[in-house]
């Protein structure tokens, strides 16, 4: 931000010359050898191109006004890449060395202006949170807390949620899982439960779409550790105690009684 000294008291600047450096802006040359680069807005606001001078007690004014114009202009070009949350423009605009007095000044002036309302925000973020990825309303409230949005629009807006559509995104993300997860139904079971946990999902709500799927263990891979297991350890054990040793050992890893003793009648 450009931060312009102040003159002395009492003291009147007569403009020499005005020089457009951008569309909205124009260096003001001063006769004391200032350069002022001001806002047109400002320019016309304060009527200087008829007056053509300044005194001590609009300069002040004109630095101000000028410094305001330039942390809005910042800010809606911030906002205008994506909806931000109020917090998301005041952390901004520190970073940019915008002093707290005008950052209120600029953060009112959105909100007026309905460019900055953090129920819009957090209703947007949750609903393109819940179509554009695979995460869940713990996970969307957290990071809507963590962009400074209040628990009591957090509330309102999660409650909005269609519990349906929540339901089926869940039941077709577990159908992915199913087909990318190995191992025993147990192991399979627990590793999609607690995959969805971190998403974000109910542990009721992911239990009860898991349990619509007919989950089977994978024989062959269950085949396998059996006889990897059963090279291992038949010169250490035999016969019935063999044959216990490695079905606790798959048991440990969540294969069922079941399961297990049909591969133990083929081996």
């Amino acid at each position: 931000m450009v931060v312009l000294n102040l003159i002395l008291a009492h003291q009147i600047l007569k403009i020499l010359k005005f020089k457009k450096i951008s569309n909205e802006k124009y260096k003001v040359y001063l006769d004391n050898g200032d350069v002022l680069p001001l806002f047109e807005d400002v320019i016309i606001n304060n009527k200087l191109l008829i007056t053509k001078e300044i005194r001590d007690d609009m300069y002040n004014k004109l630095l101000k006004q000028n410094n305001e114009i330039h942390a809005y202009n910042m800010s809606l070009k911030y906002i205008s890449i994506r909806m931000r949350s109020i917090k998301e423009v005041r952390e901004y605009l520190k970073r940019k060395d915008v002093c707290d007095e005008l950052i209120d000044i600029i953060i009112t002036k959105l909100q007026k202006q309905d460019y900055l309302n953090d129920f819009n925000f957090a209703k947007a973020y949750t609903n393109d949170q819940l179509i554009l990825s695979n995460k869940g309303p713990q996970k969307i409230k957290n990071e809507l807390m963590a962009l400074g949005i209040p628990y009591d629009v957090i509330r309102e807006v999660s409650e909005e949620i269609n519990e349906n559509i929540l339901k089926e995104k869940l039941s077709n993300l577990i159908e992915k899982q199913i087909k990318i997860k190995k191992g025993s139904t147990n192991l399979v079971k627990s590793k999609i439960i607690n995959y969805f946990i971190n998403l974000g999902y109910e542990k009721s709500m992911i239990i009860n779409e898991l349990s619509k799927y007919n989950l089977k263990s994978d024989i062959d891979k269950l085949n396998k550790e059996y006889i990897k297991l059963y090279n291992k350890y038949k010169s250490k054990y035999k016969d019935e105690k063999l044959s216990y040793f490695i079905s606790q050992k798959l048991y440990m890893k969540g294969y069922t009684s079941s399961d297990i003793s049909k591969i133990q009648k083929k081996v």
